[in-house]
C-alpha cells in the first residue's frame, strides 16, 4: 500500500531502513577500529611502508625511505 503523495512502495521503503541499519552498523565498526588504532599509535605501533612521494608537475617520484601510514614519521631501526 502506498502511502498518500509518496511513490515509494512498502518494499523500497524496507530496503532504505536495511541499508540504513548496515550504515550505522559498518559506521560503529570503522569508529570502534580507528579508536583502537589510535591508542594503539599513541603507545608506539605503528604500520610502515615504503615512502615514494610522486611529484605529478614534474612527472617523478623519489624516495622518502620508511614512513608510518599514520602520523608520516620516517622509521629509524637499527
Amino acid at each position: 500500500m502506498n502511502l498518500p503523495g509518496s511513490s515509494r512502495s512498502p518494499a523500497s521503503v524496507g530496503f532504505g531502513v536495511t541499508a540504513r541499519v548496515a550504515r550505522i552498523q559498518t559506521d560503529l565498526a570503522t569508529r570502534i577500529a580507528v579508536t583502537a588504532w589510535s591508542a594503539l599509535h599513541a603507545l608506539g605501533a605503528h604500520r610502515w611502508r615504503e615512502g615514494y612521494e610522486t611529484d605529478p608537475d614534474r612527472g617523478m617520484s623519489r624516495y622518502r625511505g620508511s614512513r608510518c601510514t599514520v602520523c608520516d614519521d620516517p622509521w629509524e631501526g637499527w
